[in-house]
């Protein structure tokens, strides 16, 4: 079986910013004598990410539960491993968690380990330039790190862009004395095939400058890392729910049993409500509506978006935001796994 040589695409962004959308775009573009997958690491426990790979055709690993120093942890590594044991793809789309450090991946997939069996081609960041505005973001580290250690960057959400978010992103940018990235501006965001190998002509710089940053940020990742599980149900209870909080952020999700169906009106109604809750930066969920078809739910920035697919799993939601606020209170009192 042929390991070496397979082509790597990260594909960052921080929550919401549109990483599955870009990626579901580039499958559809996949070619017919390639074999491509898709590594997803999610930050939630419910596996809800790789439920919107579902009818894309490829293979799809999640690993659950990423966050700042768990990218690079055991589960991912094995995640990854699995996936080229059963699969042997020629390209492999690994999307890490919103809340994920890249260069800690970038490191691991340029490591000892992978040297003849993998090989980065192009990290891309997914911005919604609207965000630049917004000190929670510009003042997050993660936000940062995954624009700065970007080969390109890939504007999403340009459609509802004003010309003061295009002057922002100008002078943002005009910023990066040293590494600057290739900007995609189009509507709707895409990337062509040709731009996924964008680093290779300067991969001996990236890993340079990653070698020399990775020690120190790695180990304030580790310093500040904590969970704490403020509530987890008994997976066996009806629904399943949990809730978890790491440094400034916290993720409350629901798996509601195989057959439990919604009212997709009642639906919409209560996740427009959740979403206007101040300090909730992404909504995910899949909804079964009835035995064959789900409601998908995206939604940040109080933007939602709903789909209608064909579904016959269990329902899932998730919820991420600050732990500043009473957002994770108000949602509970709204008793969405009632609604029916």
């Amino acid at each position: 079986m042929r390991y070496q040589g397979i082509k790597v695409t990260l594909i960052t962004g921080f929550l919401g910013a549109g990483k599955t959308t870009l990626i579901r775009q580039l499958l559809e573009k996949a070619p017919i004598h390639e074999r491509w997958a898709v590594l997803v690491n999610e930050f939630g426990d419910i596996g809800l990410d790789g439920a919107f790979y579902s009818e894309a055709g490829v293979a799809i690993k999640e690993v659950p539960g990423g966050c700042v120093c768990c990218t690079t942890s055991a589960a991912f590594q094995q995640g990854l491993n699995q996936l080229i044991r059963q699969y042997n793809p020629d390209r492999i789309f690994i999307e890490p968690s919103g809340l994920g450090h890249p260069k800690q991946i970038i490191q691991k997939l340029r490591s000892d380990s992978y040297q003849d069996v993998l090989l980065l081609t192009g990290a891309f960041c997914v911005l919604d330039a609207r965000n630049l505005q917004d000190e929670r973001y510009i003042k997050h580290a993660i936000f940062n790190d995954q624009i700065e250690a970007a080969n390109g960057i890939v504007l999403s959400h340009v459609d509802k862009y004003q010309l003061e978010d295009i002057d922002r992103l100008k002078t943002h940018f005009n910023k990066f004395s040293i590494h600057q990235p290739e900007l995609f501006i189009s509507n709707p965001m895409k990337l062509d095939l040709d731009d996924l190998d964008i680093g290779l002509s300067d991969i001996s710089v990236e890993a340079k400058k990653l070698n020399h940053t990775h020690t120190a940020h790695s180990h304030e990742a580790h310093s500040k890392h904590e969970h704490a599980h403020a509530h987890e149900s008994n997976e066996t209870e009806c629904p399943w729910h949990y809730q978890r909080q790491q440094d400034a952020m916290q993720v409350l999700g629901w798996r509601w049993s195989l057959g439990h169906s919604f009212n997709e009106k009642s639906l919409k109604t209560i996740i427009e409500k959740i979403s206007a809750f101040e300090g909730i930066y992404r909504i995910k969920g899949v909804f079964s509506i009835n035995s064959n078809e789900a409601l998908f739910v995206n939604a940040s920035r109080g933007e939602i978006t709903f789909t209608r697919s064909k579904w016959q799993e269990t329902s899932r939601m998730e919820v991420i935001g600050n732990v500043e606020g009473n957002w994770s209170n108000e949602i509970k009192m709204e008793q969405i796994f009632h609604i029916d």
